[in-house]
């Protein structure tokens, strides 16, 4: 469908040229404008020929002649996510509970979405059209979940009807120049063991164009009741997972991981400038390297509050955290506590950060008077909202105290 445009900078090309806010986009240069990598890809010419509809139903045409230092200006309306069409084993919105942000239940596989943002897609739901589209406008790295590379135990943990290949599917885009990052979420009994053994070997030959396997452990809540029964990743299969990967180039453990097998996150030139971060894969390493440069800017802030500061954390990351809240007591006696929150919202098995509820923060921190909750940003989206509709200032409010967010690799912080 043409683009509808959502907004107009003021002093950009196309303020100039008078397109408005709900004017729809059709063409450029003979280009149909179908969406926001389209605006992206065929607005970046020199010469801009723009066939459009006006708020009033009427067709217009323009040129733009781009001089590199206006901008073009057009932002828009929020692109419609395409949805996931398979009905994976292990799908996390499957045990999701009622009551979350709306977002959360959108079970997105989108790759322009993949390649916007880094969003992991299956490349399922393509077709010839979409790949093509992919090759014209170089969409280049893509984020693929991949899980295995065997195609018969790939359509029964992905659950799909349609004739599929992943690893044709893989060879297809990397004969074509599409870098890839790829992951595999370990489903033990499924994708483990040989199979996982395989899938490695497929995913760093030298047929594909691979930037990056990551490997993560399954993620289970406890609204499973009607799914089909999983395990956990136990310490010793997460053990066998480090060993594993270590035989394989550009493969790498979640955090979670090597938390799990009590074994130490390695240093940063492990992981090749941080290739998966958004997967939970370096995130521990990162902060800790921030802390190292960020630390006498920290305990110079805090200093001048008149107050006493709580750390509140997931159980992944307070082993760390308390760390650095060692740090900090020996420059300033009592100045600091650590809180691990067991994750009662999604079910204890859950441990990361970013999945902890407000009602669980809420319930296991006692009333934090003339105190300050520390809290990491990966509890919020983007509107500070946490996953179940608790806004920053009412945690402050019910808490009785101030926040200071920090960003959760440590690079900065604000108070609320």
């Amino acid at each position: 469908m043409p683009l509808k445009i959502a907004s107009v900078a003021t002093d950009s090309l196309s303020a100039e040229h008078n397109l408005q806010v709900g004017d729809t986009i059709i063409s450029i240069n003979d280009h149909d404008i179908n969406d926001f990598l389209d605006l992206r890809f065929f607005g970046a010419e020199e010469t801009l020929e723009i066939n459009y509809q006006n708020s009033r139903g009427k067709f217009k045409q323009i040129t733009i002649l781009q001089n590199w230092e206006t901008p073009l200006g057009i932002e828009p309306v929020s692109h419609k996510c395409r949805t996931c069409t398979n009905d994976c084993i292990f799908c996390f919105v499957d045990q999701m509970r009622p009551s979350f942000r709306k977002t959360l239940y959108i079970k997105d596989d989108d790759y322009k979405l993949s390649f916007a943002f880094g969003n992991f897609i299956t490349l399922t739901n393509l077709t010839e059209r979409d790949y093509q589209k992919i090759f014209e406008q170089r969409l280049s790295p893509l984020y693929i979940s991949v899980h295995t590379t065997n195609p018969l135990l790939h359509q029964k943990m992905l659950r799909y009807k349609q004739d599929f290949n992943i690893m044709e599917k893989l060879e297809y885009l990397s004969k074509n120049g599409i870098a890839l990052h790829t992951q595999i979420v370990v489903v033990p009994g499924w994708n483990d063991g040989d199979e996982l053994l395989q899938s490695l070997k497929d995913l760093t030959s030298p047929g594909l164009n691979v930037l990056s396997v990551g490997i993560v452990p399954v993620g289970l809540t406890k609204y499973r009741n009607s799914l089909i029964n999983i395990k956990n990743v136990s310490p010793e299969l997460a053990k066998e997972l480090i060993e594993l990967s270590a035989k394989f180039p550009k493969t790498y453990c979640s955090d979670e991981i090597y938390l799990l097998a009590n074994e130490e996150i390695p240093s940063k030139n492990f992981y090749d400038g941080y290739p998966q971060l958004e997967n939970g894969i370096g995130m521990i390493r990162l902060m800790l390297e921030n802390w190292k440069s960020c630390k006498e800017a920290f305990i110079k802030e805090i200093t001048a509050i008149n107050s006493s500061f709580v750390f509140v954390t997931g159980k992944l990351a307070f082993k760390h955290i308390s760390k650095i809240a060692e740090e900090i007591n020996e420059i300033l006696p009592r100045k600091i506590s650590t809180i691990s929150i067991v994750n009662i919202f999604f079910g204890t098995s859950v441990s990361v950060t970013g999945l902890l509820a407000g009602a669980d923060i809420l319930s296991q921190v006692n009333t934090l008077q003339n105190r300050t909750a520390v809290l990491s940003s990966n509890i919020f989206n983007e509107n500070g909202i946490t996953l179940d509709n608790i806004s920053k200032t009412q945690l402050k409010d019910r808490l009785g105290c101030k926040l200071l967010i920090v960003n959760e690799d440590f690079s900065y912080w604000n108070h609320i």
